[in-house]
């Protein structure tokens, strides 16, 4: 058996990521750059969770989105981290709401407003490809499912791309009325 050596770590030892080792262009197979779950876990809360600690918790994790399940872990919607704003609890509060008793169900975005792309279709697309759905849909991100076993199967996050590819990403949201509301009283 083998002794190993260990070692202090220098000042110029710096922390990596997958994103950093990336060779992702336009023109690489999209399957490449979605967040399988089969080789990573979701970042899930449980939809009863209070929104604050949510938000807390998210900005401490450096997490941007999370799936939302019930007490079964049947997922119920995604929540992103601007959905947990200031402003969206405040919304809730002039409405009638108790400040502490806003849950994460009460600002997600349901499961059946959630967008997905098949798992099949990346099969035979490229990054490019799965961009312009994104920026033609208005959509920050989508889920991936295996439409075959009807299985969610990952996540397709335009930030996540934007890393990958070393380039800004830019994706409109398609306007709503409660988007325009807010933009008028802001």
């Amino acid at each position: 058996m083998k002794k190993l050596a260990l070692f202090n770590l220098d000042a110029v030892d710096q922390l990596i990521q997958p994103t950093d080792f990336t060779d992702a262009t336009l023109n690489s197979p999209a399957l490449t750059v979605f967040t399988d779950f089969k080789q990573s876990q979701p970042t899930i809360i449980e939809e009863s969770t209070s929104a604050a600690i949510t938000l807390e918790m998210m900005q401490q994790e450096h997490c941007q989105l999370k799936l939302v399940v019930d007490a079964n872990e049947e997922m119920t919607g995604l929540v992103h981290i601007e959905q947990l704003s200031e402003q969206a609890i405040m919304r809730l509060v002039i409405q009638g709401s108790d400040r502490h008793e806003i849950k994460v169900r009460d600002l997600m975005r349901p499961r059946d407003s959630v967008k997905a792309l098949a798992y099949q279709q990346l099969q035979n697309c490229t990054i490019a490809d799965v961009i312009n759905t994104m920026q033609s849909n208005g959509e920050q991100y989508c889920l991936v499912v295996d439409r075959d076993n009807h299985q969610i199967r990952g996540l397709i996050h335009a930030q996540d791309l934007a890393k990958r590819l070393h380039m800004p990403l830019a994706i409109r949201q398609q306007p709503t009325f409660l988007r325009i509301f807010d933009s008028l009283h802001a």
